[in-house]
Order: C-alpha cells, then sequence, then structure tokens
C-alpha cells in the first residue's frame, strides 16, 4: 500500500504544490538553526574552559589557606609558655608531674576545640620519653602510634615536616589523617625538647572541596604521587584509582598543562605552591557543562521536526484522502486476480463506485464457500491416503524391535533390554500418542536419534546420525513417521551389508540454493546400488498409484500428499559409495515456515 500511495503523491500535481511551498519556508529556517548551533557550541566551550579554571584555582586557594594556617599553629603553640614549661624532666614529686601533664593535656584539648577542625594535638616530651594526646591516653614513645612519625621528623633536622600518604606509604596513621609535626623550639641551634603533632582528617579536606559548585562533575586533592586525599567523584576506590591514574599519565604526557580534554572530558589541574605540593584535579564531562547548547540545539531541532512532521502528514493527509477511494477498488481486483478471495474492503462510498465495490463483496464471499467446500474434500480424501500408508509402517518397525528385544532376552542381557526398553517406549509414545499427522522437524529428528541408539544397540557395527538443519527449518510440519523409514533402509540395505565399524547417515535440512524452497536430504555412506538398481527405483518413484512394501515408496507419496504435485524427489547412488535421497518441498504451503526468507519461483 506504502508504494502505490508514495507513488500516486509523486504524480499528483497538488500534492507537488503543497510539497514545494512546505521546502520552501524550511530552508531560511534549516540555515538560521544551523548558525546558531555553532555559535552556540563555541561560546559555551569557552565558557566550560573558564568555568573549569575557576574552581580548581578556588580549590587551591583553599588548601593553601589551611597550610598555611598549619605553620602559624606550630609556631603559635610551640612558643607558648604552657607547652615549652611542660617539656622540663620529670619532678621528684609525683603530684608536681601528674599537675603538669593535666595542665597540657587541657590546653591541647581547648586548642583542637577552639580550632575545630582538628582531629587532635599531640606533644612528644623528649625529657619523659611520653607522648601526651587531646584524644588518647598518655603513652611512651615507645607504645605510641606516632612514634614513626616523630622520628620521621627528629631525623630530618627540619623545624617542621608535613607527613601524609607519600611519605610514609605503609603508616596505617596516614590513610585517613594528615599530619604536620613541629620541633619544639623551632629554632634549629636550640636542644630539642620535643614535638607538637597536629592531625587532621582528611574529611576535612574533602568538605573543602565539596564546597566547590561542580555539577555532576568531579574534584579530587592528590599527593605529589597521586595517592587520593579526598575526592567528590561517585566512583567505587578502585575506579577512581584507575581514572586518577589515567588522569595523571596524561598531564604528565603533555608537559603538565593547566587544561586538556581527555575523553569528552574537560580537566583541568593545577599543583599548590606551599610545602605540601598536593595536587587538584577536576574533571567536567562536557555534556554536563555543554546543557545551554544541548538546550538551544535540542530545540532548534525539536521545532525543525515538528515544522516538517507537520508539512509531511498535511501532504499525506490530502494526498491520502484523493488516493484511498481510487485505490480501494483496484487492489481488491488484484486480490481477487491472485486468488485471494478473502479480501474485502469496507471504505467505499454512497455513489456508483461504492455499490460496484459492494457487490465485489458479496461475490468474493459465495466464492469462498465453494473453495471452502471443495478443500474439505480434498483433505479428507487425502487425511485417509496418508493413514493408509502410516499404518504399513508401524507394524513393519514393531516388528523389527521386537526381535531384537527377544535376542536380547534370549542373552540375558537385562541392561540392554532395559535401556532399549527405555527408547522403545519414548518411540512408541511418539508414534501413538501423536494424533496430529503432521509434526515439526525437530521432533522427528529427535525420533531418529532414539531410533539410531536402539539400532547401535542391536547390531555390533555402530551407526552415527548427523543433522544440518538451517534455524528456520527446525519447524517445518513434515508427515509424522516419514523420515524413519529412509534411516531403515540406509542402516539395513547400505551399512550393515557394507560391514564397516562405523557407518554414517546425515539429514540435511536447508533452502534450495537457486529456488528457495525447502529441501530435504538424507545421505549414507553405505555399500550404495548400482546404475541399473537405480533406474528400476526412480521408475517406480515415478508411479502415483501405491504398491506393495514399505520404504521409499510410500515416503515419497506421503511427502506428494501434504505438498501437491510441486514436489520432487531425486535419487543417486553409487555402488560402493552410498546412496543420497533428496526431496524438493516446492508448494505454497511451506511459506510461513520461513517468513524470514525470501521463497523463490518453485517449479
Amino acid at each position: 500500500m506504502i508504494s502505490p500511495f508514495i507513488h500516486f503523491l509523486t504524480k499528483s500535481f497538488y500534492v507537488k504544490m503543497i510539497a514545494i511551498m512546505v521546502v520552501l519556508s524550511i530552508i531560511p529556517l534549516v540555515a538560521l538553526s544551523y548558525v546558531s548551533i555553532s555559535i552556540s557550541g563555541t561560546t559555551v566551550k569557552e565558557q566550560v574552559n573558564q568555568l573549569n579554571s575557576q574552581l580548581v584555582k578556588q580549590a587551591i586557594d583553599r588548601i593553601e589557606l589551611s597550610m598555611e594556617r598549619l605553620q602559624e599553629i606550630i609556631g603559635q603553640y610551640s612558643r607558648m609558655p604552657g607547652i615549652p614549661n611542660a617539656l622540663i624532666p620529670p619532678s621528684e614529686l609525683y603530684s608536681k608531674d601528674v599537675v603538669r601533664k593535666r595542665e597540657l593535656i587541657s590546653l591541647l584539648s581547648t586548642t583542637s576545640a577552639v580550632i575545630g577542625n582538628l582531629k587532635g594535638m599531640m606533644v612528644y616530651s623528649a625529657a619523659s620519653g611520653e607522648v601526651l594526646s587531646s584524644s588518647d591516653i598518655p603513652a611512651t614513645l615507645e607504645a605510641s602510634p606516632y612514634k614513626p612519625l616523630i622520628e620521621a621528623l627528629l631525623s630530618s633536622g627540619k623545624a617542621g615536616l608535613f607527613l601524609d600518604k607519600d611519605t610514609l606509604p605503609l603508616h596505617t596513621a596516614l590513610e585517613e589523617t594528615t599530619y604536620y609535626v613541629g620541633r619544639i623550639p623551632l629554632n634549629p641551634y636550640e636542644e630539642v625538647k620535643g614535638a607538637l603533632v597536629i592531625a587532621i582528617n582528611n574529611t576535612e579536606y574533602g568538605r573543602q572541596i565539596q564546597n566547590v559548585e561542580l555539577g555532576s562533575g568531579s574534584i579530587s586533592l592528590l599527593t605529589p604521587g597521586g595517592a587520593t586525599i579526598a575526592t567528590t567523584s561517585k566512583l567505587e576506590k578502585s575506579e577512581d584509582e584507575l581514572r586518577i591514574e589515567r588522569l595523571l599519565d596524561r598531564w604528565h604526557t603533555l608537559g603538565k598543562p593547566d587544561q586538556f580534554s581527555i575523553g569528552t572530558s574537560i580537566i583541568s589541574v593545577e599543583q599548590t605552591s606551599t610545602y605540601d605540593r598536593w595536587i587538584v584535579v577536576s574533571e567536567i564531562p562536557s555534556a554536563e557543562l555543554a546543557k545551554n547548547a544541548d538546550m538551544i540545539r535540542q530545540t532548534v531541532t525539536y521545532v525543525l521536526i515538528l515544522l516538517i512532521l507537520f508539512g509531511s502528514l498535511t501532504i499525506a493527509g490530502f494526498g491520502y484522502r484523493l488516493y484511498r477511494p481510487l485505490r480501494a477498488m483496484k487492489r481488491q481486483v488484484a486480490a481477487f486476480k491472485s486468488g485471494r478471495f478473502e479480501a474485502s474492503s469496507e471504505v467505499y462510498a454512497n455513489n456508483e463506485i461504492g455499490e460496484l465495490g459492494r457487490m465485489l463483496n458479496t461475490m468474493a464471499i459465495r466464492i469462498q464457500e465453494l473453495l471452502a467446500e471443495q478443500q474439505h474434500s480434498e483433505n479428507l480424501k487425502r487425511r485417509l491416503e496418508i493413514r493408509a500408508l502410516q499404518s504399513q509402517i508401524n507394524p513393519h518397525f514393531m516388528y523389527n524391535t521386537l526381535n531384537t528385544i527377544r535376542m536380547f532376552a534370549i542373552l540375558k542381557d537385562y541392561d540392554r533390554i532395559n535401556a532399549l526398553m527405555g527408547r522403545l517406549v519414548s518411540m512408541l509414545r511418539y508414534s501413538m500418542e501423536n494424533e496430529n499427522q503432521y509434526v515439526p522437524l525437530q521432533e522427528e529428528l529427535s525420533y531418529l536419534s532414539d531410533y539410531i541408539e536402539l539400532i547401535n544397540m542391536r547390531y555390533k557395527d555402530q551407526v552415527v546420525l548427523l543433522t544440518e538443519v538451517e534455524v528456520n527449518l527446525a519447524k517445518l510440519p513434515i508427515p509424522r513417521l516419514s523420515l524413519q523409514p529412509l534411516i531403515e533402509n540406509a542402516v539395513f540395505h547400505g551399512i550393515l551389508p557394507k560391514k564397516i565399524e562405523e557407518g554414517r547417515i546425515i539429514v540435511r535440512v536447508a533452502f534450495h540454493p537457486d529456488l528457495g524452497c525447502p529441501l530435504i536430504e538424507v545421505e549414507d555412506d553405505g555399500q550404495g546400488m548400482s546404475e541399473k538398481e537405480v533406474e528400476k527405483l526412480r521408475a517406480r518413484l515415478q508411479r502415483d498409484e501405491r504398491v506393495e512394501g514399505i520404504g521409499l515408496q510410500n515416503v515419497w507419496l506421503r511427502f506428494r500428499f501434504m505438498f501437491g504435485r510441486a514436489a520432487r524427489v531425486e535419487l543417486h547412488s553409487k555402488l560402493g559409495a552410498g546412496t543420497t535421497i533428496r526431496f524438493t518441498l516446492a508448494s505454497e504451503q511451506a511459506v510461513p515456515i520461513y517468513p524470514n526468507h525470501e521463497k523463490g519461483d518453485c517449479p
């Protein structure tokens, strides 16, 4: 219907005029939209780069301010009289030492509370060898978890030392906390009396960078070695570490630029100028910060699409109102010509053409009734003939099977009898309980597999059944028990007389390479037949009448009954090389079985 309608639209002068008017209206809008999108995309990209750089600088300023404040705290409190006075050697009076320690711990606790964002403050006394903390109980240096930090300061010879994950990678205290350790007194020419330790939880740095408005992007605070101090990324820890490693590698490769792009993201990187040398990395997805450009682009695109759709629907609507009454009768007549008398139309108007169309509908209904009666008679006749042919197969197969069971019973091989009976019951259920004359191909192949297993239990020589079936033909309906006689002939007249250790039977089901019809082929590597025997069997297959005997003749007649006279059978055999039987099922009945396959003109 679509193709004739389009042909009608291309020939209609009225429709052509409407189309030209719509196109002339849309072309200027398309040009204007393209210019607007290009300009907005460039502008937004520049704004994104500038905003990303400002965000990184804002984070850098906050971190550097925090680091400078740590230095000021160390310098301020290391010179307070309360701390140096508490670092004198222990007094002979125990009570004085206790009072001194309490005063010092109170000072540390008060200082931590006043400053507010510290995890804690600790003082190491070189005279007593103790570490006093605002949050922990006093402990000796050896028993204190801060021993590596204090020893790192004393061994460095510096007045102050900043410690993060890069400084002591294996120290667990640095995993979630950053420390600044200052010498008491700060003057390197004076004798060391102790050390002041300030601990800041990394979550404090996390709060500082979380206050940076970044949309759906992320900002990360890293050590010079790439270890994460804090981040706003929502990724898992392992994924985020891989992301950071990839960004830093790219940054180093490009020569440490302030900004660069990777994938669809804009990256800004800057390193602090203070003693910590931490790195701030900001990643903003281009799509997220280009919302304005996307909004403009989407709005323009939607408007254009709506205009085009409106114009197209207008053209199609007017055209269809002209096309529908003119084509309805032509379609119905074409359907009758091809034999589809069920086609009818209800769109005829109340005029002369409509009256003629209703007369065509009445005529089609009467023809359908006559065809249904004829088809019913033909189906009844064919069903009776198929049942007569099928009744010849079952007794013959039962005789061979029961004879095999009798042989194993004489030999008292009960295991084989049990296995054989299981196969037999499965096959009888298929052949007797299934009342359908036609079954899907895959069920028939499953039945053949049981049959071959039964044969292999009976004879020393083994038979291998191979199947090659195209997916679209797995449910092809075929007469029930139609392939078993072919397999039986291949075994008893081909493979077993040849006396080989292993025979092979191949069942191929595919589309005919030239005609596109279903093709069933049974091939064996048995002893084959002479040319004279082949010609005799071919002549027998050409006769339509049913003759006495069981096998290929009956199978061929059953296929003929199902698929009609368009079906074909081919027989090829060579003495000592095997036999091939091929059925070409050329029939309109097979079309629904392979809807995705283009059917050829079958003979």
